[in-house]
């Protein structure tokens, strides 16, 4: 994949004759690696760049390494703390009144933000770079691509079809296979989203579950197909539970049992959770009862405040599947009155959500 990237980014550093220029494009380099999963050896990047920099770098160039930081901790799994930097980072540029370095925090922020479920912030730093005359063409592309995730959330489709197509032109005039690789991943996540809930609603087609599997296939098809790769075990998860869906479950548990170890190391958490539930299910489906119970009983204790309503409604009704199966009509009722409550704070979440982007899209959050 993004050896043709790195490698011609190496080539950059070596013939750069300003050192100002080299400290930048060293800074690209640590990004990059971030991008690709290798986070340690992004900090390591930083931390060489930075000690080699003039001592007279402009100000705005010496803080990008803060951003670049920001990134890898995020991309290493530190969310909050990634977040609390690249805020920082914003705040910094602004007083520096560098506007480039500025859309690249906010670009930023709003992935990270949307991750959070913060969609007002998430949708206002998102607009901010796409109001910004001249703001770069990666920044746009995350700023697009974190509405599109929003609107997908909100259960918004056809706005987030077209914004998913908006940031499908900006990634091909990037010509960035990391960027095409996330904007093909989110696509697709964003689709098992829909169709899982539909599944809970009684309300999925053919079509949807279709088009969610086709996404889901392709997206990791063009992954396998880059030098290193960006793991796609939450993709993989997420195909299981549309096998699920397809009642194909010998062929989802296949995928559980060769995913969930790889993408509970990732730090997927609330989609491990899932994933474990719907595991449940297909050992219930497939025969084994007490497997089933046991596999739901340690999906049901992760489950604490954090964890969102949809991947709370999924453990709950697998619970009660398995309880029923145990016996346990009066629990299994129980856990289905849960599991729906769930699914109705999830409703609910999603119409504020479709509330909080209508509001006046020019204002941002200068």
């Amino acid at each position: 994949m993004s050896t043709r990237l790195l490698e011609a980014n190496q080539q950059q550093v070596a013939n750069a004759a300003d050192p100002a220029e080299r400290a930048r494009l060293l800074q690209d380099r640590a990004i990059l690696q971030a991008r690709l999963g290798r986070t340690d050896e992004a900090l390591r990047t930083l931390d060489l760049a930075e000690q080699d920099a003039p001592a007279d770098l402009p100000a705005a160039l010496a803080l990008r390494f803060a951003y670049a930081r920001a990134i890898a901790r995020y991309f290493g799994k530190h969310f909050t703390e990634a977040r609390e930097q690249m805020s920082d980072v914003l705040d910094r540029a602004r007083a520096l009144g560098d506007p480039a370095l500025g859309t690249e925090c906010e670009s930023a922020l709003a992935l990270f933000l949307q991750r959070e479920g913060d969609v007002r912030g998430a949708a206002l730093h998102a607009r901010s770079v796409l109001g910004t005359e001249g703001s770069s063409l990666e920044s746009r592309y995350r700023a697009t691509l974190a509405l599109a995730s929003l609107h997908q959330d909100a259960r918004d489709y056809g706005e987030a079809v077209r914004l998913y197509r908006e940031t499908q032109d900006v990634v091909r005039a990037l010509g960035d296979e990391i960027a095409m690789a996330s904007w093909m991943g989110r696509s697709a996540l964003s689709q098992a989203a829909h169709a899982r809930q539909a599944a809970a609603s009684g309300e999925l087609d053919a079509r949807t579950l279709k088009d969610a599997v086709d996404a889901l296939e392709s997206s990791i098809a063009y992954s396998e197909q880059l030098q290193d790769a960006p793991d796609m075990a939450l993709s993989r998860l997420l195909l299981a539970e549309m096998r699920v869906l397809q009642k194909r479950y010998r062929d989802a548990l296949a995928l559980y049992d060769t995913q969930l170890p790889i993408a509970e190391g990732d730090g997927f958490l609330h989609e491990v959770t899932a994933a474990m539930a719907d595991r449940a299910h297909c050992l219930l489906k497939l025969g084994d009862a007490d497997g089933a119970y046991s596999q739901a009983a340690v999906a049901l204790q992760r489950l604490d405040q954090s964890t969102p309503a949809d991947i709370r409604a999924i453990v709950h009704e697998n619970m009660a599947a398995a309880l029923q199966q145990a016996g346990h009509a009066v629990e299994a009722e129980q856990h289905r009155v849960l599991s729906r409550m769930a699914w109705e704070t999830y409703a609910h979440e999603q119409r504020e959500a479709r509330r909080l982007l209508r509001e006046n899209p020019t204002e941002t959050l200068h």
